[in-house]
């Protein structure tokens, strides 16, 4: 479970959280996010239920949205509405430092922590390039509700159920945390 003030260090990517869904009663969870040059961007996705907003405090933020490139800078917002396909980069040659809130919280947190152990670990490519599509599918089908693959081919997404099931059954886990104890939706349901 995610605290203030808890920073998650990939490297070339930090994520330090600001407020967390226990600090505002689930209505946002807000991060700063520090990001080099050249660390490849989330892959396309959307978040069916969520408002994403980005605020640039330094640096150059580029993002797609829908079917639009655009690119933010210091002082600049950017709003994905909820559903929307997007992704997101850094466009400059210096370190970009974003803000971002998410609305409503949901399990945003877990979602978050997990994508940073996976990388952390070697488990996951920052970008999610060359994933491993069981471990992928888990994880989808664990957030489902916080965040959607977009890009994906009909077969792709007919498939990402039975690779979860599957995955489950030969020990995957959907959430992982960043102190290393097993953590489940149960087990998120209840705090």
């Amino acid at each position: 479970m995610a605290f203030t003030r808890q920073v998650l260090d990939e490297g070339d990517e930090q994520i330090e959280f600001l407020a967390t869904a226990a600090d505002t009663k689930g209505e946002l969870i807000r991060c700063r996010l520090t990001v080099e040059p050249k660390r490849p961007g989330p892959p396309e996705h959307s978040h069916p239920a969520q408002e994403e907003i980005f605020r640039v405090e330094r640096g150059r933020l580029g993002y797609k949205l829908g079917t639009e490139t655009h690119e933010a800078g210091p002082g600049e917002v950017a709003v994905v509405p909820p559903g929307t396909n997007h992704t997101f980069w850094n466009a400059g040659t210096e370190p970009m430092v974003v803000v971002t809130d998410v609305r409503p919280a949901l399990r945003s947190e877990d979602f978050i922590e997990t994508i940073h152990v996976l990388i952390r670990d070697g488990r996951l490519n920052a970008g999610g390039k060359r994933a491993n599509p069981v471990l992928m599918a888990v994880v989808a089908r664990e957030f489902r509700d916080e965040w959607r693959l977009t890009n994906l081919s009909p077969v792709a997404r007919a498939l990402m159920p039975v690779l979860a099931f599957f995955g489950r059954r030969t020990g995957l886990r959907g959430h992982y945390r960043a102190d290393g104890k097993a953590a489940s939706r149960a087990a998120a349901a209840r705090v």
